[in-house]
């Protein structure tokens, strides 16, 4: 009936097993998009679901994601995905065209059910890419997005798309010791600090970058970035990145497939264009291709280095366009873009609600900024603004979204009417797949007096956009 795969070993999400009563589906009605979540996390079942809607939007494959936090006394994962295969009827209302993602947190496996009619394009070599994949990536510190790229890609392959579905293999440079933190830590919800980071890039092996070295000709630091991400190179070591790049490439790694598809992208955009704001620059790739620009920086020492961080947190690009848009008004390089008749550049899309921290003078100590921003919380604990200095450094030196988000979540706390912050959280939650908390700030936002019609608007389109109607669970009956 069905092909499937299984994934197993030490992943982020172990820290959400708990206990569990196994049951057995019930009858009809069940929803569209089927999204069964018994751990105790649900943070993300809104992006979860999303990505279902998408994925089957694209390609005409149903599919279900189920979470458990273990599986069923006496019941191996093969046993309980061929059940719940079934007993969702996964692919029925599509020809039987139907993928199940099952995963089971205490015993740290991850299935995949293909239906019969998926087989020929959904091999077991791809699979197994998926397989060795999963190590590395559910280890990351974003678990979440792992899922809904495995969502996006496998579809990909469902509907024979072969060449951009090929993104998911682990990096060469990472392997399980570079991110797990020591024996049994992940289980516990291992949280890993800057300076582990900066020790892991350190202790990984020599690799010869030197070719990739930061130049004092700008033109010439983006040719060997780009030549760098033609060789498929993730490696966070690169030397022409900035040392805040380096820890966003070793938060969220990136695969030889990925580096080589945004080459392929930025390149097939034509010729790029390189404009210059104070000790930035920028590389803007050419029009109606999935691409961000290139961020530069001037260091003290004459050389450019690439800001892969800034180019995230200065710049955003919406799952259904291709041409990318500035987020704050204050943009640097915003009147420099008009000029130049880039599209979207009519308006930033927060305007002048939040605000883009000066970058300060670079090369400069991370640790030595963040101890110092951690320093100021100790000394004046009931400062909002000390939460929220910390949270711009994680955001736009590193784009390290979770430790950003738990900082601005205390300003928030301790001045809930300072909206900027609101702003900055909203924006935090969007790109952080919490869907929920990103409607409940934009929400806020929307209702307050001060907000103008086109946050309203704004709001009304994302919340129509997450609207699965009042769906009942499928229930569970012994």
């Amino acid at each position: 009936m069905k092909k499937s795969l299984t994934i197993a070993g030490v992943v982020a999400l172990a820290a959400l097993a708990g206990g569990f009563a196994w049951q057995h589906l019930s009858a009809p009605p069940r929803p569209q998009y089927v999204l069964i979540n018994r751990t105790d996390q649900h943070g993300f079942d809104l992006a979860f679901k999303m990505s279902l809607k998408l994925a089957e939007k694209k390609s005409g494959i149903e599919n279900a994601l189920v979470l458990l936090p273990a599986l069923p006394p006496s019941k191996t994962i093969e046993q309980t995905a061929t059940d719940l295969f079934t007993q969702l009827r996964i692919g029925a209302r599509r020809n039987g065209r139907g993928i199940l993602y099952l995963y089971a947190a205490k015993e740290n496996q991850l299935k995949i059910e293909v239906s019969y009619g998926l087989e020929g394009d959904i091999p077991d070599a791809f699979c197994r890419r998926l397989e060795e994949a999963a190590k590395t990536y559910m280890l990351s510190e974003m678990p979440q997005d792992f899922i809904s790229e495995l969502i996006i890609t496998t579809n990909l392959r469902g509907i024979g798309s072969k060449p951009s579905a090929d993104s998911m293999a682990a990096p060469k440079w990472a392997s399980e010791g570079f991110l797990s933190g020591g024996a049994g830590a992940v289980t516990q919800g291992y949280r890993r600090s800057l300076e582990d980071y900066q020790s892991a890039i350190r202790s990984l092996p020599e690799a010869r970058l030197s070719q990739f070295a930061a130049s004092r000709n700008p033109a010439e630091s983006v040719k060997r970035y780009l030549a760098s991400l033609a060789s498929g190179i993730g490696d966070p070591r690169l030397p022409l990145l900035t040392e805040g790049s380096r820890i966003f490439r070793a938060v969220i790694p990136r695969n030889e497939e990925q580096q080589k598809r945004i080459y392929e992208f930025f390149t097939a955009a034509g010729d790029y264009q390189l404009i210059f704001a104070q000790s930035l620059g920028l590389a803007i790739p050419g029009p109606d291709k999935s691409n961000l620009p290139i961020v530069l920086r001037r260091g003290a020492d004459g050389l450019w280095y690439v800001d892969e961080a800034k180019a995230w947190t200065y710049f955003h690009r919406f799952e259904d366009t291709v041409n990318f848009h500035v987020k704050y008004a204050d943009n640097p390089f915003l009147s420099r873009l008009r000029a130049a008749r880039i599209a979207n550049m009519g308006y930033a899309i927060y305007g002048n609600h939040a605000h883009t921290p000066e970058p300060p003078a670079y090369p400069f100590s991370l640790t030595a900024a963040v101890r110092a921003g951690q320093e100021a919380i100790r000394a004046a604990p009931a400062d909002a603004a000390n939460y929220a200095r910390l949270g711009d450094l994680y955001l736009f030196e590193m784009n390290w979204l979770t430790p950003a988000i738990e900082l601005y979540e205390k300003a928030v706390a301790l001045a809930p009417g300072t909206l900027e912050y609101r702003w900055r959280l909203m924006d935090l939650y969007l790109n952080a797949s919490r869907a929920d908390k990103m409607l409940e700030e934009l929400k806020y936002l929307a209702e307050d007096s001060r907000a103008d019609k086109q946050t309203h608007d704004w709001y009304q389109a994302y919340k129509k956009e997450y609207d699965f109607g009042r769906e009942l669970p499928i229930k569970i009956n012994n």
